[in-house]
């Protein structure tokens, strides 16, 4: 018999979209539990409620809340991302969306360009050569088309967002409660009730989206600190008129790094530093116009879900604004909260399995990000010498060892960063095997040279038969694709 009682109750705390998207997930999940989401003003450094993306591993999740992204993005409230280029130390490089060709002339691409290639590797993934043209199409389902290589992330701006999630909570029949102000009463297993403005919440499960402040954790509780391999601790974030992308954009200078990211209706632009090395005075000076202050604390919890408490977003794990990574982790997250989905009384070996798989994803994006910081060549400047000393994690370590011998990544479990990525990023960086791969080695040098130039041909030809990106949007408003 399974004794097994189903949860009656879930109370949320958080007032982003990271609140939203559990509030509605376990309200669809458990349509007769009483699911209450608990509004606390955002917190400022919240960014992964404030600079969201829904990326291509976690989009299945996002469609469980039962949002069409179509609506999203004809309301304004979305926008598309191609890839993302960088201009990075290196010679500018671009990351294309997708898992772009695998393989040509019996061996995996990457491995034929490096043993063979001339030229960028960029101009081999459809993706990247759409980013750098800014054109966009959604990924058609024809295998022949090179346009099926294609992905995308869907950013969304928070601001038009988070009306619209609120009325899918509402159609969800989440109960909502205004809290400028919370109280929690701890008990034997974490907490026993929540006081907002008056009003007594009891739960058998709480979700904290409170943003960095996690205002459920408790005393004492544990702190990964990333701030070693995750440098930027400020940034400063503006906005400008909006000019459509599907392409973000970085630079890196001494400093620090700056960064275009382009929504609907507006375009942020933003500049990550570290505040030891630069004060304020100076960041301001690289920014034009008027930008506001965020301290920014990369970190994670050593155990996100303990008693009857799950922390979520940036309560769990804080990675910067680099690539918009925090929100999608956050889907991740819930996602193995979702699947592993506890019962009304704290059970031991659920939360350490939860525990070891969420922190595994936290692990590999905090691994991804530091690579751009940690792999990175000629890092000279205040923001950057120090990073000479710093010991990369144990994930990117083991990353950057066996592609460093040998051209290849590890296989390694609860990865949300696809391997296209990793292999884009790490070439872009200018890391390269120190043995090429036999097999791509033992294609004549003449047949791999025609089969990446015919490749690259066929690449360079995706953007001149795509609309610029504004136009494409115009279309999907209207109903188009």
């Amino acid at each position: 018999m399974n004794a097994r009682r189903p949860m009656n109750a879930v109370v949320v705390v958080g007032g982003g979209l990271t609140a939203l998207c559990a509030a509605i997930a376990y309200a669809r999940a458990l349509p007769r539990a009483q699911v209450t989401l608990a509004v606390t003003p955002i917190d400022p450094a919240a960014l992964a409620d404030r600079l969201p993306a829904v990326t291509p591993p976690v989009a299945a999740t996002f469609d469980t809340l039962g949002i069409d992204p179509r609506m999203l993005v004809a309301a304004g409230a979305a926008t598309h991302r191609v890839g993302e280029r960088f201009d990075w130390g290196t010679p500018p490089f671009a990351i294309g969306e997708g898992e772009g060709v695998p393989a040509i002339a019996g061996t995996a691409l990457h491995q034929l360009w490096l043993a063979h290639g001339d030229g960028a590797y960029d101009a081999l993934v459809p993706g990247a050569a759409l980013a750098s043209a800014e054109r966009f199409v959604l990924p058609t389902q024809d295998p022949r088309s090179l346009l099926s290589r294609t992905d995308y992330t869907l950013r969304l701006d928070a601001d038009r967002a988070t009306p619209l999630l609120a009325q899918a909570a509402q159609a969800a029949r989440v109960r909502v409660v205004r809290a400028s102000a919370l109280s929690v009463t701890a008990g034997p297993d974490g907490i026993a009730a929540i006081d907002a403005d008056g009003t007594r919440m009891t739960a058998d499960l709480y979700i904290d989206a409170s943003g960095p402040a996690a205002m459920l954790a408790p005393p004492g509780a544990e702190w990964i600190d990333w701030r070693e391999t995750l440098p930027a601790d400020r940034l400063l974030l503006g906005s400008a008129a909006a000019a459509p992308s599907p392409t973000d954009r970085y630079v890196r200078h001494a400093i620090g790094w700056t960064a275009h990211w382009s929504l609907a209706g507006r375009t942020l632009s933003a500049l990550a530093c570290r505040a030891s090395a630069t004060s304020e005075a100076t960041a301001r000076k690289q920014m034009p116009g008027e930008a506001e202050l965020i301290a920014v604390q990369p970190r994670r919890r050593a155990a996100p879900f303990a008693g009857n408490v799950l922390a979520l977003g940036d309560a769990a794990a804080a990675v910067g604004p680099l690539g918009w990574m925090g929100f999608a982790l956050a889907l991740a997250q819930l996602e193995v909260a979702l699947e592993l989905m506890p019962s009304a009384q704290p059970e031991p070996g659920l939360i350490a399995e939860y525990n070891r798989r969420a922190t595994l994803r936290a692990d590999r994006v905090h691994a991804y990000l530091a690579a751009f910081h940690l792999a990175a060549p000629a890092r000279t400047g205040g923001f950057w010498h120090p990073l000479r000393k710093v010991t990369p994690p144990a994930e990117l370590a083991t990353a950057l060892a066996q592609f460093g011998q040998r051209g290849s990544l590890p296989p390694v479990e609860e990865e949300i960063v696809p391997k296209a990525q990793w292999r884009q990023a790490l070439i872009g960086l200018g890391v390269r095997p120190a043995r090429l791969d036999p097999i791509a080695l033992s294609v004549p040098a003449a047949q791999a040279k025609a089969a990446l130039g015919q490749l690259r041909d066929a690449v360079a030809m995706l953007p001149a038969a795509l609309p610029p990106y504004p136009d494409y949007l115009t279309m999907t408003k209207r109903g188009g694709r």
